[in-house]
């Protein structure tokens, strides 16, 4: 009975050595291995926050990469060239962009004719007033109609019509849309940026102009 007392005092003894070396590896103290800290993930917590905040910092550096800063719209080419000219000398290298639109026209026509030859007899009619500038429409929904004038203005249109009622001709004016391309200078927002004093210089220059912010054409 005594000699298995022994033997169990012998291995409990064994057994805290073995548990006090291997503490003393692993660099846990004693006296925290029943405590919570000892096993906190609040590291681990405040590591994927950090790098959360990496990855929205590397979005909005992707972000801005794909913008481009843009100044327009320029009504004509010629003027488009001269200011990419301007921003060159501000060391800005941008490109030129074509922009297409629709815009509202006001089309004046003396209405369809029931035929070909009904549409001849009103053009003898208006060459006999007088009347050069019109011409006869063959295809499409106003065959057959005679175009006295396409205007980008109420305004010029409505002095058109005037001018052919005087002579006694009945036209009407109808909308239609007008084609427009406009030009627009781009570059990209990590290039040299364009100051509001030089902004300005521009729109002396070139009326109805501004920047805006875009996506960068691919």
């Amino acid at each position: 009975m005594i000699f298995m007392w022994k033997w169990f005092l012998y291995s409990l003894i064994l057994i805290n050595i073995s548990f006090f070396v291997w503490s003393s590896r692993s660099g846990i103290p004693l006296e925290n291995l029943n405590k919570k800290e000892a096993f906190d993930d609040s590291v681990q917590l405040l590591l994927l926050k950090e790098q959360q905040n990496i990855s929205d910092k590397q979005d909005k550096e992707v972000e801005k990469a794909l913008a481009c800063f843009s100044v327009g719209p320029f009504t004509r080419k010629q003027e488009a060239r001269a200011a990419q000219k301007k921003l060159k000398k501000w060391d800005i290298q941008s490109k030129r962009r074509v922009q297409k639109v629709s815009t509202e026209g006001f089309w004046v026509i003396i209405p369809p004719a029931k035929s070909r030859k009904l549409a001849n007899s009103q053009i003898k009619k208006l060459k006999e007033l007088g009347i050069r500038d019109y011409f006869l429409v063959a295809t499409g929904s106003q065959k057959n109609a005679i175009s006295l004038g396409v205007f980008s203005k109420s305004s010029s249109a409505k002095r058109r019509l005037k001018q052919m009622k005087d002579k006694g001709v009945k036209a009407k004016i109808t909308g239609v849309d007008l084609p427009k391309r406009s030009y627009w200078l781009d570059w990209p927002a990590t290039d040299a940026a364009l100051s509001a004093d030089r902004l300005a210089q521009l729109q002396n220059t070139f009326k109805n102009i501004g920047k805006v912010s875009v996506k960068c054409a691919e």
